[in-house]
């Protein structure tokens, strides 16, 4: 685990600056209470929903234009997942987590794709 302290400015970047956040944060929690979402969106008239009933870890990037996100978890299944949304006009809709989809890292470079994925 790092501090904020042990951090130079001059070497946050876009391409290093949210590995550094989740070190930061790893250890100030018990173990049965740890969650992160984080989400960053670059662009205009983007839009991330994201509910979530058994949050651990997901990770929510949009770069371009007017791209929507659902991620809608009920189940009990925790969250493990990376979604990097890189294009514009696309609309991702994913609802629910399992086992197959845990450590999922999807990587989608496209405009106007519209997805939709199931995990029940």
């Amino acid at each position: 685990m790092i501090s904020a302290q042990n951090i130079s400015f001059n070497d946050v970047n876009s391409s290093n600056v949210l590995e550094l956040y989740r070190q930061s944060h790893a250890g100030n929690m018990p173990q049965e209470m740890k969650s992160m979402d984080i989400m960053v969106q670059i662009g205009e008239g983007n839009m991330i929903q994201l509910i979530d009933k058994t949050p651990n870890f997901i990770e929510l990037v949009q770069t371009g234009n007017y791209n929507t996100t659902l991620f809608i978890n009920p189940n009990n299944y925790p969250t493990n997942a990376e979604i990097k949304i890189n294009g514009s006009g696309n609309y991702i809709d994913i609802t629910g987590s399992n086992s197959i989809s845990d450590g999922m890292k999807m990587n989608i470079n496209a405009n106007d794709m519209t997805i939709f994925m199931r995990n029940y």
